[in-house]
């Protein structure tokens, strides 16, 4: 397994995960988003939003 450090990136795996519908894997990867060390209180705010999306099988909404 790779040990990920860039919440950023895992994160946007999470939503591309939720976009096609697979919300297990979405929820795993924006769970592993939250558990880098180091995350900024903004970035830990926006990652529990997407993983409460996720849970609830909704897929990141971007506002334009």
């Amino acid at each position: 397994m790779m040990a990920w450090k860039d919440e950023d990136m895992i994160d946007t795996l999470a939503a591309a995960y939720a976009e096609i519908g697979d919300f297990d894997s979405a929820v795993r990867y924006a769970a592993q988003a939250l558990a880098v060390k180091g995350i900024s209180p903004q970035d830990a705010k926006a990652f529990r939003e997407h993983l409460a999306w996720f849970q609830q099988r909704e897929r990141f909404l971007v506002s334009q």
